[in-house]
């Protein structure tokens, strides 16, 4: 009989175990597809890597005084760098070409808000009063104003495709520009719903990324077309504290930066999320690291 019920507790002792087991099991976080490329950013004078593998952190270069306000994407693993210091004595914005492999670095001309259409040597850029479009010919640029604007207006410009871009200045709408046929489009529906400014334009799906504000302060991420309509809402949580900054186009993927205040002091935290379009899977990549006003990926 004693032997009975002690093999009677050890057979429940096992079972027990076994569930716990399993319990433990589907506890465990799923285990996601590793990222790859990286993401630049900038960090006051310096390029810093982000490794999307490994989430090391890494400094590329250093560009001395100058201090890095803008990156944009070029053919060939090379970044176009809006920089903005002291020329002969004098502060200007710079358009500064840098090559990821060799780490050379070479100034294009002055200006600020430079992209390279994708795929294209078409350069867009700001000359402190008009928004230029220079196109290579053998060995000059031929230009083209698109329009201009007050003295270093606040401008945004979101290149789409080998032959078009939005832009937008200051507070007025947002407007797109085809270089094969030279028009200007207002968007006026678009404009209604998105700004420019906290957008990412998802080439892939031909969308939009915004927010837009809900009544209790929080966002709402939108993918929106060129018309206006909004297509879908992103499933993020709604906080006011995460900003889009970089499609991972080939990975169906888009990291997002999260700032926010302690409670107890003044101290800003930062943090970077991703989020994957295939399965709404979200989650905290990399905990205190601020990615700076410029991000851009690169495989």
């Amino acid at each position: 009989m004693c032997n009975a019920i002690t093999n009677l507790r050890r057979y429940f002792a096992r079972t027990c175990l076994v569930l716990v087991l399993v319990q433990v099991a589907a506890c465990q976080p799923e285990e996601r597809p590793e990222l790859q490329g990286s993401v630049y950013f900038a960090a006051g004078n310096y390029l810093a890597e982000l490794d999307l593998r490994s989430g090391d952190v890494n400094i590329e270069t250093n560009l001395g005084d100058a201090e890095i306000q803008g990156i944009s994407p070029q053919k060939d693993k090379r970044l176009l760098l809006t920089v903005f210091g002291s020329v002969n004595q004098q502060d200007r914005h710079s358009l500064v070409l840098y090559d990821l492999d060799t780490r050379q670095a070479l100034t294009i001309t002055y200006g600020r808000n430079g992209h390279y259409l994708p795929g294209t040597d078409a350069l867009v850029y700001d000359d402190g009063v008009s928004l230029i479009v220079a196109e290579r010919d053998d060995e000059s640029w031929q230009k083209t104003e698109v329009v201009r604007h007050a003295y270093n207006a606040a401008l945004r410009v979101m290149p789409l495709s080998a032959t078009r871009f939005l832009y937008a200045i200051g507070e007025q709408a947002v407007h797109v520009y085809d270089l094969v046929s030279r028009r200007v489009i207002e968007l006026t529906a678009l404009s209604q719903v998105c700004r420019l400014d906290a957008s990412l334009w998802d080439m892939q799906r031909e969308l939009l990324l915004c927010r837009q504000r809900q009544d209790d302060g929080s966002y709402e991420y939108v993918m929106v077309s060129l018309d206006g309509a909004v297509a879908a809402t992103v499933d993020l949580p709604g906080s006011r504290r995460l900003q889009p900054v970089a499609f991972l186009p080939d990975q169906d993927a888009l990291v997002l930066a999260e700032r926010w205040q302690s409670r107890l002091s003044d101290r800003q935290n930062h943090a970077v999320w991703i989020y994957r379009f295939d399965n709404g899977d979200f989650y905290r990549f990399l905990d205190n690291q601020y990615l700076g006003p410029a991000v851009v990926y690169a495989r």
